[in-house]
């Protein structure tokens, strides 16, 4: 194995890895400032990342940052192990990149530290210990390495954290390696182990999960200390050197799907007759979003294409269990499933095997160089999703640039529509940026410190549930599907395919439209036209249709209507698509709520988040404080605005049962109209009056939908129930009631109650709290 010692490092890798030690060594100041845990008062781990696009050598760059890094330990992780072991081997005595590391460093595996071996490790005070483990090791209590199990009173876990008897003398640093696919919870459980700073080397988006580390208060301010706290490789800088490869095809094959693999598997043969002369073969790999289109793919390409079954791997899960769906005429004895024969992806081409069929969760860490060709089945998957895929296919074979350009290309075949190639094209030169600035993303469960707890349910309560029907008869919702669809001519069923190929070159990230080009085939890829309808319908409402049945009955798809195959772009296909917005308009006349006799909601515990939240924010210090109540079903609530605050304790004063009631896990009403994106309604509360329980929502937010707004307040007109659902809306300022009954604010001043009563919406305005809410007794 040939050694990288520092003079062989490229002049990009050289600078990347001085960055992230002037980062790490100059550690707080100005501009890298310290983020406390709002929870504990202590300083979070410093977070700093390698952000640098797959191929260009992140292990060299943290093994020569490293080097400086004198008298300390490195936790190396990452979510694979066969990453580890080659971390391991690389980094060793001997190894490819020992070289680059301190000459007394200690390069160990997690699971095998013995027990003495665990106490030096702590007690050390000189020397660089690197400690290798994937994050299934210590992210679950009770696993085989007793990471967590006690050892006279003190588990690893502390030993390694600094809280053990012995207390750790050299600081801590996590490096994890290909971070984009960390979760929270190992991420909260590394940082129980209190490191001076996380190191992160990834090609893609900071996790959500780890905003919380990040210096600023707002958005952007976060993505500014990100920006600031990122080590940028230049993706042209990596090309430059022959590391990867120069040029990206990608070619959208409006086709059927045999002829788009077919297109595929012509290049793989020419790409073969090139590298002949060098005793290579490339690989072609199929990424499919589910094992039954990969076994398709694999009868198309051994039985049709002629590809020998022994060269095919077929790397999917539960292969033996989709058998019964497929052609039983296709010699299937003849598939290898390399999934279940337990071959490692690594080892595949060391096998022989030149073609690989994948699902789309294609392994993070795989970076195969003689992976030329990859035919892409983009249904389903977002282009962002696909465009990252690409990125496994980027490392140059030998890391050496060949004289023909053919072979220092890399070939994509995808079957998508024209509008989602074009967008295809645009998101993958943008994972292909490395020099842009970082939008941090904060979802509302990573924005909050993890600690909760559940206040108990001090009246057992149970509600009437309501539910949603499209009436007693199917057979009208085929009808509506029948009447929208027309038998169309053959002519009109067709529509001649085209193979369309634009060029990015990875030396510029720019498309080269000199190579673009447009070649046109007799057929198009085609579908039933049932099969069109329900996809669809699905996606427009899973009300309507989803994986385990749809609304209507099992008979019409054996229609003659709905049996006709249409190619994409065919008359016929514009002409059902069109159709959409009518079948979804009729179906919204027999779609309707009413009383589910034989269900009952029970009340469940509370849970309060991140509970009387230290933080010099005042807002979100409110949001987060815990207030106790006398009436209500649980004795406290967090997680409240100003405004559901005064409702909250308006409503303890009236002497009634109530709750708070949260989003997505409490008690729902359903949305009575298909189509609007939002299916389930959750008030923020509920209080049982003496006429009826009130559904109340301070929010307002309904009230921008004339269908929601409309037709919640409907609920009270259900027929059945023990107890009548009334909705009402609570919001801040005056309002009244347009000729439409659609409510219209006049001014900001007190509140105002929307409600429904004797089939007339009712609006009233008060100027308290108060008084707002004594009305719904």
């Amino acid at each position: 194995m040939k050694q990288i010692n520092q003079d062989a490092l490229k002049p990009f890798q050289l600078k990347a890895s001085g960055d992230l030690v002037n980062m790490l060594s100059t550690y707080p100041s100005p501009l890298y400032k310290i983020r406390y845990n709002p929870d504990t008062g202590l300083p979070y781990p410093f977070l700093c990342r390698l952000k640098a696009i797959t191929g260009s050598g992140k292990t060299p760059i943290l093994a020569s940052a490293l080097n400086l890094l004198s008298n300390s330990i490195i936790l190396w992780t990452t979510n694979r192990g066969a990453v580890i072991s080659q971390t391991k081997t690389n980094l060793s005595s001997g190894g490819k990149y020992s070289s680059l590391l301190p000459i007394d460093v200690q390069v160990i595996e997690l699971k095998d530290l013995s027990m003495s071996e665990w106490y030096n490790l702590i007690t050390a005070k000189s020397g660089v210990t690197i400690v290798l483990a994937t994050v299934a090791l210590f992210n679950q209590e009770g696993d085989i390495l007793n990471v967590h199990k006690d050892r006279g009173g003190t588990s690893y876990w502390e030993m390694l954290s600094g809280n053990g008897p012995d207390k750790r003398n050299r600081p801590l640093y996590v490096v994890y390696d290909e971070a984009h696919g960390g979760t929270k919870a190992q991420f909260t459980r590394l940082t129980e182990l209190n490191p001076s700073a996380f190191i992160l080397a990834s090609a893609t988006k900071l996790p959500e999960s780890l905003e919380e580390l990040l210096p600023g208060k707002t958005i952007e301010e976060k993505s500014k200390a990100l920006d600031i706290q990122t080590v940028k490789v230049n993706t042209k800088d990596v090309v430059a050197t022959g590391l990867l490869k120069t040029r990206l095809y990608l070619v959208d094959c409006n086709t059927t799907r045999i002829d788009a693999l077919k297109e595929a598997n012509d290049k793989w043969l020419y790409l073969s007759k090139k590298l002949a002369k060098f005793n290579e073969l490339p690989i072609m790999c199929a990424i499919v979003n589910s094992t039954l289109a990969g076994l398709e793919i694999w009868e198309i390409l051994t039985q049709h294409l002629k590809v020998d079954p022994t060269r095919v791997a077929v790397h999917l899960s539960n292969v033996e269990k989709h058998f019964g769906d497929l052609n039983p005429n296709t010699p299937w004895g003849q598939l290898v499933d390399t999934h279940k024969a337990g071959k490692t992806p690594e080892n595949l081409k060391d096998d022989g095997y030149t073609h690989v069929i994948w699902n789309l969760s294609l392994r993070e860490g795989w970076d195969e160089p003689w992976a030329y060709v990859a035919y892409i089945d983009g249904k389903g998957k977002s282009n962002t999703d696909m465009s990252q895929k690409i990125g496994r296919f980027l490392r140059q074979p030998n890391a050496e640039p060949f004289d023909d350009w053919d072979l220092n290309s890399a070939y994509f075949y995808f079957n998508v529509p024209d509008e989602d190639f074009s967008d295809l094209v645009t998101a993958t030169q943008h994972e292909l940026e490395d020099d842009g600035y970082e939008i941090i993303t904060v979802s509302s469960s990573s924005s909050r410190p993890s600690n909760s707890f559940t206040s108990k349910v001090l009246k057992d309560t149970e509600i009437d549930i309501v539910s949603v029907s499209f009436g007693d008869d199917p057979n009208i919702l085929d009808q509506i599907l029948l009447n929208n669809t027309s038998l169309f001519a053959a002519e009109a069923l067709k529509s001649p395919g085209k193979v369309l190929t634009r060029v990015l070159d990875l030396r510029n990230n720019n498309e080269d439209d000199s190579l673009k080009s447009e070649e046109h085939r007799n057929d198009n890829a085609e579908i039933k036209v049932w099969n069109f309808l329900i996809d669809r319908l699905a996606a427009l409402d899973s009300r309507i249709a989803q994986k385990n049945g749809n609304c209507f009955t099992p008979f019409v798809k054996d229609d003659p209507k709905m049996k006709q195959t249409m190619q994409f772009g065919s008359q016929a296909m514009l002409a059902v698509n069109s159709s959409l917005i009518n079948i979804q308009q009729q179906l919204n006349t027999e779609f309707r709520l009413e009383y589910e006799a034989d269900q009952r909601y029970s009340v469940k515990p509370f849970n309060l988040v991140s509970p009387n939240l230290m933080s010099d924010d005042d807002k979100k210090r409110e949001f987060y404080r815990v207030r106790t109540y006398v009436n209500a079903i649980h004795l406290e609530y967090n997680g409240m605005n100003a405004f559901e605050v005064k409702i909250s304790e308006a409503l303890d004063k009236l002497n009634l049962k109530w709750c708070r009631n949260p989003s997505k896990v409490g008690y729902s009403i359903p949305i009575p109209e298909i189509g609007l994106g939002t299916t389930n309604f959750y008030p923020d509360f509920l209080l049982w009056s003496n006429k009826c329980l009130w559904a109340i929502d301070p929010k307002g937010e309904h009230l921008l939908n004339d269908a929601i707004y409309s037709k919640l307040l409907g609920v009270a007109d259900i027929e059945g129930l023990a107890i009548k659902i009334r909705v009402a809306f609570l919001v801040e300022g005056t309002y009244v009631l347009s000729n439409n009954d659609r409510p219209l604010r006049q001014n900001k001043e007190g509140y105002s109650i929307i409600w429904k009563e004797r089939g007339k919406v009712r609006v009233k305005h008060f100027l308290s709290c108060e008084l707002l809410v004594n009305e719904l007794k």
